[in-house]
């Protein structure tokens, strides 16, 4: 068997900055990816989405000619278009004339295949190498596969792949699927592997497939640390130090790293990609990992509520994303109604006619212990805390709507004498030491922030007839910045353009409550501006 490495950093690993590499760094990269000796290059995309010739996002080959290595090129360069992502057309392409790239790789989904080959045909009376790629190859059964592989043997392009987009395929699943193609298939067509590592099984079943016999050519996708949307892919620096080792040297893995060490370094340490427990459950469920995203991203589950959340989506539905479909899930997974009329009448009754002081573990919280010490002496307020418990502090009750952090704090709460527990319907019942009030009464019409505890604290506060709170702690989040909690155990990752979003609408819903009661911040905070800084 032959083996031939394609880099897909700048295409795939674009999934993570928006592809906004900057023109130096992408030449830089190419030119290094084939000094290093990588069989095939991807560039970026070929897409209606190109705007900014800083990204890897291209909207002609006359654009990605700029960007390739000057001197007679060794390696093939190719780019790709992903049919249903605001794709290129290719009548739009000019023919190939061995001055840009060589190949294009066209992705499609099942019910696109009619139209990929149709595309593929015209891409390739252009003269340009395309490589096929069926997204989601292990949602074709076998009689699906061998028709598709008909369809290839009448249209014959330079390579067919099996495409693992969910990162769900086991040895034995991409093995099965090799030899199936592999006896039906022309043998003059390349045959990829494009893995995720949602699993960790990328690299593995890369080894798999390079160890069966056969005198087809085998391609294998990689990307630079294995740069790439979610848990990442097949990292270049391994498999070409794989081959290196066990089948031919002619591979520089040191050049590879000298990459990372230049280039993606950097971006690692803005962004993250790689193997984590949603993206493992996703994967074991077959699920689209962004169902997976977008639960990680709410921060209010612990992993077994993620897994049962993804469980409940139909099987048939999980190929393929939908933000709708999660997003009433998360929401039915949350929603559980009850009548909270007597927990709100003893929580009126602990706090009337007191001062009010709401403590959130922001940052601020031990930057100004002594201003909110001098606060509660001064007013002798009754003090609550939001989804965390902190001796230091003469707290009265606990407000918690979070299950991950009710998790992190249930066995202080338990041993804390006469603190007042006040939990959302959310959160597993049974627990007699707390009083329950209704999620969903408290939570407020916009989908990105409609759980906040905070707000959905101050929700609860109104309807107990309070007109005056003072807030401490509620800092609002710096992205990278560790100093975001005054205690490191409830950091969380985040998502820096989700932040800067949610930190706005937080504002906006602040202003809202402040229309119906007065709330003073004795801390710093980003919620108390103004004005809007769109």
């Amino acid at each position: 068997m032959s083996i031939q490495v394609l880099d897909c950093t700048l295409r795939d690993g674009g999934y993570i900055n928006d592809w906004k590499f900057g023109r130096k760094t992408i030449q830089a990269v190419l030119d290094k990816l084939e000094t290093a000796g990588i069989d095939i290059i991807e560039c970026g995309f070929l897409t209606k989405m190109a705007e900014d010739e800083e990204s890897s996002l291209f909207s002609g080959v006359e654009e990605l000619r700029k960007v390739l290595p000057e001197r007679k090129r060794t390696s093939m360069f190719v780019a790709m278009i992903a049919m249903g992502e605001k794709e290129l057309h290719p009548s739009m392409l000019s023919p190939w004339d061995g001055t840009s790239i060589d190949g294009i790789r066209l992705t499609f989904h099942k019910e696109e295949v009619e139209l990929a080959v149709e595309w593929a045909g015209i891409l390739m009376e252009k003269g340009y190498k395309v490589f096929m790629q069926p997204v989601g190859t292990v949602f074709y059964s076998d009689i699906e596969l061998l028709k598709l592989v008909e369809k290839m043997n009448e249209l014959h392009p330079f390579a067919f792949y099996i495409v693992d987009t969910l990162g769900s395929m086991y040895r034995n699943d991409v093995s099965h699927r090799y030899y199936l193609i592999d006896e039906n298939m022309s043998p003059e067509i390349r045959l990829g592997f494009h893995g995720h590592n949602n699993l960790q099984l990328a690299f593995s079943n890369a080894q798999v497939l390079g160890k069966i016999q056969t005198k087809r050519t085998l391609i294998l996708d990689s990307s630079v640390y294995g740069m790439g949307r979610g848990a990442g892919n097949l990292p270049t620096e391994l498999i070409t130090q794989y081959i290196n080792k066990n089948i031919a040297s002619r591979y520089d893995a040191a050049m590879v790293m000298e990459i990372y060490d230049e280039y993606i370094s950097v971006i690692r340490k803005e962004y993250e990609w790689g193997y984590t427990m949603p993206y493992h459950i996703a994967a074991s469920h077959v699920c689209h990992p962004n169902y997976a995203s977008y639960l990680i991203n709410k921060q209010t589950l612990t992993m077994k509520d993620i897994e049962k959340i993804i469980r409940s989506i139909p099987k048939k539905d999980r190929g393929i994303y939908s933000h709708k479909r999660i997003r009433e899930l998360y929401h039915q997974f949350q929603s559980r109604k009850i009548d909270d009329s007597r927990a709100v009448e003893k929580i009126r009754n602990l706090l009337e006619g007191k001062e009010i002081l709401l403590l959130a573990p922001g940052k601020s919280l031990s930057a100004e212990e002594e201003k909110i010490r001098a606060y509660i002496k001064e007013n002798n307020p009754c003090v609550i805390s939001v989804n965390f418990v902190e001796p230091g502090f003469p707290i009265h009750a606990c407000f918690v709507s979070n299950h991950k952090r009710m998790d992190i704090i249930e066995k202080e709460l338990r041993y804390m004498g006469e603190l007042q527990v006040i939990l959302t319907s959310n959160l597993p019942a049974g627990r007699e030491y707390g009083l329950y009030v209704d999620y969903d009464h408290y939570t407020n019409g916009d989908e990105m922030i409609s759980d906040n505890a905070g707000l959905m604290l101050l929700s609860l506060l109104l309807r107990c007839g309070i007109k005056k709170v003072c807030l401490a702690g509620f800092d609002g989040f710096y992205y990278r910045y560790d100093g975001n909690y005054y205690n490191r155990k409830w950091s969380l990752p985040l998502n820096e353009e989700e932040l800067q979003e949610k930190q706005k609408r937080i504002r906006r819903q602040i202003r809202k409550l402040s229309e119906k009661m007065e709330i003073t911040f004795l801390t710093p905070s980003i919620y108390q501006q103004e004005k809007e800084h769109v």
